[in-house]
């Protein structure tokens, strides 16, 4: 009896698995399983010019509802893989960034960085939060009523989405932020929400023992960020902005100089640093020499060749933001001076290569009354001027002087690797006739 009643199992089990046959289809693989397959790339346009089309809404911090057939396309830089990003991804093209609001989780598996993504704009909302681009939905503040852009429901996103292609993370490098143009209102506007590497900073409140976002009320929250500050930054310029959320929130701050990399948002006319993952904290190649002269003319010495007596300096330290200044320019009048800024030695002894840089601005000078200078020939401490044992070095560029804006220069000094006690010098020279305004920071060897 046993055994028939097994019998007639399989027979059953035969049958239903031959009722399949060829009507049974095999699974589509060229589609995504993910999103709107049925989305075309018709009407799409550049980052730019949405934010050109939509510029009063982001400025004011204000949204509208997308009514129209267009569409925009970018790769994914940022997702909340770590933690820190949440309930939104930043997607880029070659002309800008935006942020993607989407009140969904874990949108880092299907949405990793590198991944090409399509988005039908009709229907969604678009503005600006703290004159951030994002796109997303409606949020209502419960308590006054108020509305602004916030997320949109995940079922609206997945009608309005479509992957392209298969992730590639080689898509995806970060560009350096330019120190010296970070007041700037136009870059600001044109780069923010891009991924970017600041290099060679540290954190102000590094001790060796504070953490990125604790939650213990030792440290102001918003939103449940904490903003950590840079040295040498001012913290209405610039912020690391870590959620107590964050996988890495608990860690300790490293002391270093470091690279960091992250999603530079703005919120207004601050910029906010969003780290993915700890990873994009590293610490930064030791260099040769570092002085930003956010603080002093720190080691530096300056040595007066010519200085008048009616002038009390030539050189002197400004502020965080300006470094050290020369100028033999008072009282409407122009002084002749002669006065070198000179480095401490550094040593090059077991160095293939190295290179100078820093930013500067001059305004006002005759192009040939500044120079860069080096030599493995003056002494170490050393307070007069042997101008024989100086040569003068070629930069990359030099500001035109037509305005106050700071550009990054940079020059070789391979030619002096394998030597040690060598310095570099900043020579100011002026006349009656003409005497520039020079300003100079964020100098590094390395």
């Amino acid at each position: 009896m046993k055994d028939l009643k097994y019998l007639i199992i399989a027979l059953a089990c035969t049958l239903f698995a031959s009722c399949m046959g060829d009507g049974f289809a095999d699974p589509d693989l060229s589609n995504s399983p993910y999103g709107n397959n049925e989305l075309t790339e018709s009407n799409v346009l550049t980052i730019a010019q949405l934010k050109t089309k939509y510029a009063s809404y982001i400025n004011n911090s204000t949204m509208t509802e997308v009514t129209e057939d267009v569409k925009v396309k970018g790769v994914v830089t940022g997702n909340d893989v770590g933690g820190n990003i949440y309930n939104e991804i930043s997607i880029q093209d070659e002309t800008g960034a935006l942020l993607v609001c989407i009140n969904q989780g874990g949108l880092y598996g299907y949405l990793p960085v590198g991944q090409e993504v399509l988005i039908s704009l009709n229907g969604l909302m678009i503005g600006g939060y703290g004159q951030q681009l994002e796109i997303g939905g409606v949020y209502t503040n419960t308590k006054t009523g108020a509305q602004s852009i916030g997320r949109m429901s995940r079922y609206l996103w997945e009608t309005h989405y479509k992957l392209i292609g298969r992730p590639d993370p080689s898509k995806v490098v970060p560009e350096v932020f330019d120190v010296t143009k970070i007041s700037d209102a136009n870059y600001l506007a044109a780069n923010c929400g891009k991924l970017m590497t600041i290099k060679n900073v540290a954190l102000k409140d590094a001790n060796g023992k504070r953490v990125y976002a604790p939650d213990d009320g030792s440290v102001t929250l918003t939103a449940n960020c904490a903003n950590r500050a840079f040295k040498g930054i001012s913290s209405s310029n610039l912020v690391l902005r870590t959620s107590t959320f964050a996988d890495f929130a608990n860690q300790v701050m490293p002391q270093e100089a470091l690279n960091v990399t992250g999603i530079f948002t703005r919120y207004r006319n601050t910029w906010q640093i969003l780290l993915r993952t700890i990873d994009d904290v590293t610490i930064a190649p030791q260099a040769i020499l570092n002085e930003p002269f956010s603080e002093s003319e720190g080691a530096f010495t300056i040595i007066d060749v010519k200085k008048p007596d009616e002038l009390n300096y030539v050189w002197k330290w400004a502020s965080a933001n300006y470094g050290v200044k020369a100028s033999a320019y008072l009282n409407s009048i122009y002084y002749e001076s002669d006065s070198w800024l000179v480095s401490p030695s550094f040593n090059l002894s077991n160095a293939n290569n190295a290179t100078l840089r820093f930013d500067h601005v001059q305004r006002y000078g005759t192009g040939d009354d500044l120079h860069v200078m080096i030599s493995a020939s003056h002494p170490d401490g050393g307070t007069t001027i042997d101008a024989s044992q100086w040569e003068e070095l070629t930069l990359s560029q030099w500001p035109d002087g037509s305005s106050w804006d700071f550009i990054t220069s940079e020059v070789s000094l391979a030619k002096y690797a394998g030597k040690g006690n060598v310095h570099i010098a900043f020579r100011y020279t002026s006349s009656s006739k003409a005497a520039a305004t020079w300003e100079i920071k964020n100098l590094i060897i390395e």
